[in-house]
């Protein structure tokens, strides 16, 4: 089995030693789209937890400890807006991608895009989400 194959969802509680992977934490509730974003992640050598909507997602959050967040707009019980607001409220620092298929011009007009670091449209092509990933992990 290849190591990209293997995406588990892993205790928030654990601690990490020192020579970690980066933690990333996928929101989506599309398990097709979480499950590649999961393997990409994993494949470029992150540690990969997986949320099926915005509330699961940002009790992992708060529980947890990610380097990074990847997440859909549309998803039931916590969008990913909220979500996004939500980690931004408690650290500032970690930086969100939002990954949609939802990008009506109108509709982007109304965001507060303060509390994303950087949007992806669906159908994404996988270099243009791993520059995002690098840029944002590495600046």
């Amino acid at each position: 089995m290849l190591r990209s194959e293997i995406v588990m969802k892993k205790d928030p509680h654990a601690i990490a030693g020192p020579g970690r992977k980066r933690q990333v934490l996928v929101v989506d509730d599309n398990k097709a789209i979480r499950d590649v974003l999961s393997r990409l992640l994993s494949f470029l050598g992150f540690d990969v937890t997986r949320a099926d909507n915005g509330l699961e997602g940002g009790t992992l959050f708060l529980t947890g400890s990610y380097d990074l967040v990847v997440t859909d707009v549309h998803m039931p019980l916590m969008n990913g807006w909220e979500l996004s607001r939500l980690i931004k409220e408690r650290s500032p620092k970690t930086p969100v991608i939002v990954v949609t298929g939802f990008c009506e011009d109108k509709q982007w007009e109304k965001v507060d895009k303060s509390c994303v670091d950087a949007i992806i449209p669906k159908p994404f092509k996988l270099e243009e989400f791993d520059s995002a990933v690098q840029r944002l992990l590495n600046s």
